[in-house]
């Protein structure tokens, strides 16, 4: 692939009838999605300039991807926001990106209609093609200013992610590409562009919902690929327990948390068929670690460094010894160019190096361990505390599935460590019960001062639990309280 997006001509070619996207009861052959993907070229040269960017506030994820690969073919950036976000919010992004130009869900109709339909414009009509140090996607992540930090791509460093997929990845993978929920989800977006990218049908369900998804997989006669986070694959495994195990999943791609180990087994049991398949990493770096079935992968590790991939601990020029704990930095060919708004102090270079916030140790065989982030850390009675150690704790307990730490305001210790738990099944005095298993397992400084039981917690859409909103509602109980 000389370009993200490149193939698509080849493939609308070759097999123009051959199914390409479904979403919801539409669905594009190749040539139908080389079609409407061509007239949105033609209206982006016409609206906007080479290398300018385009903001994409749609709520439809096929619409989406459409302008995705439409600014990728022409040489412009899509910044890929979510169509959900606050008014406020939306108008402090376009103050920080100053996009060229804007499509919405109104203005993608007109996009689409650019052209009279046909499968590949004009050479009039084409601009010379993109080259892979071109900047071409933009997406956000969370910044510690509030403003979400918008990062940057280049082709290249997504076609070598593309190209570290398919050797690592694309053996066992089917016809079909499956990916739950939105496409502001750099996960979800990456698996859709990558499965187009490689001929494959992609499937996109634009709500998460356990039981439509388990009943497209079981569809899949021809065996499926599924992208997902480890808090989506959980409520699964709930969701399969009614239904039994399904044969056609031949791939399963986590992402985004630290999978527990009991979850990775009961999901073998509901896709028996597949290779469970974890991989860390950032949406300013691609893949970072790959923990895969056919390794013996230590309890609490995230793999070792996936092909291409540097990792050392503490300082590039002078790394810490194994088992030590520091910042995690990373090189490769996949990293990011740069944040085009947003703070993110903790995202440092040194020649070439990248840390970002993350911490953890190498063990002596080169598998690596996560302690935290460092935008998350508590500090606690002068203690300073990493919440995902607490998490993982907490989560090793069989009856809890989802658990959420945070640090509130307290006028004797600075803050204090309260966790949200969901459990996944009935316990007797839950708290006093979760209170002595981490007092088992952890020192006394970083035991939850209090438990908080919920039936759910909330998600974002990239199906992760929604940290801010956690913290916000144990902030207006507080308030509640003391009133």
């Amino acid at each position: 692939m000389a370009f993200v997006g490149d193939n698509l001509t080849a493939f609308a070619a070759q097999n123009p009838d051959g199914a390409a996207l479904r979403c919801g009861s539409a669905g594009w052959t190749w040539r139908e999605l080389l079609r409407d993907i061509a007239a949105v070229e033609g209206h982006l040269r016409s609206h906007a300039p080479r290398a300018g960017r385009i903001l994409l506030l749609l709520r439809d994820p096929a619409a989406l991807l459409i302008c995705f690969f439409a600014c990728a073919r022409t040489g412009r950036i899509a910044v890929v926001a979510d169509a959900a976000w606050p008014a406020g919010l939306k108008s402090d992004i376009l103050a920080g990106v100053k996009p060229d130009l804007c499509i919405d869900d109104g203005s993608f109709a007109a996009a689409r209609r650019h052209l009279a339909p046909r499968p590949v414009p004009d050479a009039a009509d084409t601009d010379a093609p993109p080259e892979a140090a071109d900047l071409f996607y933009a997406g956000f992540t969370s910044g510690t200013s509030g403003l979400p930090k918008g990062y940057v791509r280049t082709h290249g460093s997504w076609l070598e992610s593309f190209e570290l997929s398919n050797r690592m990845f694309g053996p066992a993978q089917a016809d079909r590409v499956v990916l739950p929920g939105g496409l502001t989800h750099s996960l979800h977006l990456y698996g859709a562009v990558c499965g187009l990218a490689y001929g494959r049908e992609v499937v996109l369900l634009p709500r998460f919902d356990p039981r439509n998804l388990l009943a497209e997989l079981a569809s899949a006669g021809s065996g499926a690929t599924l992208y997902a986070t480890p808090t989506q694959l959980h409520y699964l495994c709930a969701a399969a327990r009614r239904l039994g195990p399904v044969e056609a999943v031949r791939q399963v791609l986590a992402s985004g948390a630290k999978w527990g180990e009991e979850d990775r087994k009961a999901l073998a049991g509901v896709f028996p068929q597949a290779r469970l398949i974890e991989f860390y990493g950032a949406s300013e770096t691609s893949f970072i670690a790959i923990a895969a079935p056919e390794d013996t992968v230590p309890a609490g590790s995230v793999g070792r460094a996936a092909p291409g991939v540097r990792i050392v601990i503490g300082d590039p020029r002078n790394p810490a010894a194994a088992g030590r704990s520091g910042p995690v930095w990373v090189r490769s060919g996949m990293l990011f160019s740069g944040y085009i708004c947003g703070e993110a102090p903790q995202t440092r270079w040194h020649d070439g190096w990248l840390t970002f916030g993350d911490n953890g140790f190498l063990d002596s065989d080169g598998f690596l361990f996560l302690t935290g982030r460092g935008n998350r850390m508590i500090i606690t009675g002068g203690l300073n505390v990493y919440p995902e150690e607490v998490e993982a704790v907490l989560v090793d307990h069989p009856a809890v599935a989802v658990a959420v730490v945070a640090g509130l305001p307290d006028s004797v210790r600075g803050q204090r460590l309260e966790a949200v738990v969901q459990l996944c099944r009935p316990l007797t005095d839950p708290a006093d019960v979760l209170q002595r298993h981490c007092r088992d397992r952890l020192a006394a400084g970083k035991v939850p001062r209090n438990f908080h039981i919920r039936e759910s917690l909330p998600l974002t859409a990239g199906g992760k639990p929604d940290i801010q909103r956690i913290v916000s509602d144990l902030l207006g109980e507080q308030g509640r309280e003391k009133a």
